[in-house]
């Protein structure tokens, strides 16, 4: 099915999903005059910077600012937007779309955007029918809603997991005025982004902020007690740990990882594993279904940071518009870097963080002032900068990132490599 648009017919291409993956697949794609575009969204509101969303619960920013594009920069695209539109089935032979408010569309093109949610360990008090009020992800507006209305009359909040967007909400309920309490299972602070030194740092700020850090134990366990309506879910009172000890709560944040939303693409006969299979042009197993960003997978890959969803999103778009003489575009993996956002505090890693995650020979150049909480560690080998931690001083991050993705052979500025790019191009 197509439509007259002018004097030209176009192709419908339906996108599902209204996050950060589909806003850049949409500025990638520019003024297209191929497809007459249709977004189906689940929420209530416009397309906001989830990225910004820490930030927004710190009240560093405001929801007009997080959000990016107004009706004018949707109309000159010709992109529709539906907001409370939840797809409920895809009906792949037929190419048509059905939504839960009984709307009905018919697509050429379909692409997949649903991103992830909040995954929540199941233990006592996460698990239906008894899931404890005041326990929740954050991942949406809505989840930084309830946080800041909450904030009024709950005191005490613990975050458990301390990995890029635990310590963001730990911050941000902080400046609300909550006693917070992080909670990392690891010894290590964002252990998957930087070393014990880096962690120690981090620790040290955030404990000079307000922020009890606990680490080396997980939950086993939610307590609640009952509310005043019984008709209610109970309340959580209480954060049970591995070493029978337990935290007193008032609002339990999970930052413990995400799950690619895939239900719907399951029930729509797609091929899923951890997320939704695509191939390198982010095809899935029926014709003309793509998916990217959070929801889907690539060679036994999810994606939970922007950068790979970035080169997704320009990948998809050149397949979109692509001719007869055109070459196929390939997504392929690439190195990327790692930031932590919360005012004051910066921390940047990228590539190899520890020795021991590696089966290369590597050497490890460090600089350590602790007086001026100030860390750089570059690993190199083979001549070449293999990865880095940056705690305090972030300027040469770029140029560090630079010589990691072009393997640029680092021999002549090896004894410099550590003071930064003006030091090395100086010498």
């Amino acid at each position: 099915m197509t439509i007259v648009v002018g004097n030209r017919m176009k192709k419908q291409l339906m996108i599902i999903g209204n996050g950060l993956a589909t806003m850049q697949l949409l500025k990638e794609l520019g003024h297209q005059k191929d497809y007459c575009i249709t977004i189906l969204s689940a929420e209530n509101v416009p397309h906001y910077n989830r990225i910004m969303l820490s930030s927004l619960l710190a009240q560093e920013t405001d929801l007009q600012s997080i959000t990016p594009c107004d009706d004018a920069w949707y109309q000159e695209r010709n992109i529709n937007v539906l907001l409370n539109h939840r797809v409920i089935k895809v009906d792949s032979k037929n190419h048509a779309i059905f939504c839960e408010n009984g709307a009905q569309f018919h697509y050429d093109k379909l692409i997949f955007a649903t991103g992830s949610r909040a995954f929540i360990p199941p233990m006592p008090g996460t698990q239906m029918p008894n899931v404890l009020a005041g326990v929740m992800g954050f991942r949406k507006l809505i989840d930084v809603d309830f946080m800041q209305q909450v904030t009024h009359h709950y005191k005490k909040a613990v975050v458990i997991g301390a990995g890029l967007l635990g310590i963001e909400a730990a911050v941000g309920l902080a400046k609300q005025g909550m006693n917070v309490t992080l909670l990392h299972r690891r010894d290590v602070l964002m252990n998957r982004q930087i070393d014990q030194t880096a962690s120690d740092l981090l620790i040290k700020e955030l404990t000079a902020r307000g922020i009890n850090v606990a680490t080396g134990h997980g939950p086993i366990a939610l307590h609640g007690i009952p509310t005043d309506n019984p008709s209610e879910p109970h309340k959580v009172c209480a954060v049970e740990l591995d070493n029978a000890d337990k935290l007193t709560a008032d609002l339990v944040i999970f930052a413990t990882g995400i799950v690619p939303c895939t239900p719907l693409a399951q029930a729509s006969g797609l091929v899923i594993k951890k997320g939704i299979c695509v191939n390198a042009q982010l095809q899935t197993s029926q014709d003309d279904i793509y998916a990217l960003g959070e929801c889907c997978e690539f060679e036994g890959n999810t994606y939970g940071l922007v950068a790979p969803i970035w080169n997704q999103a320009r990948v998809l778009a050149k397949q979109l518009l692509l001719t007869a003489d055109d070459e196929v575009p390939m997504y392929v993996e690439e190195k990327f870097a790692t930031k932590l956002k919360v005012s004051g505090i910066d921390v940047h890693s990228m590539g190899i963080i520890n020795t021991h995650e590696t089966d290369l020979e590597c050497e490890v150049l460090e600089f350590n002032d602790v007086e001026r909480s100030i860390y750089k560690k570059i690993l190199t080998s083979n001549q070449k900068v293999v990865g880095a931690v940056l705690y305090g001083d972030v300027t040469d991050s770029q140029w560090y990132f630079e010589l990691l993705q072009q393997a640029k052979n680092i021999e002549p500025i090896r004894q410099e490599l550590i003071f930064g790019q003006a030091f090395c191009e100086n010498a």
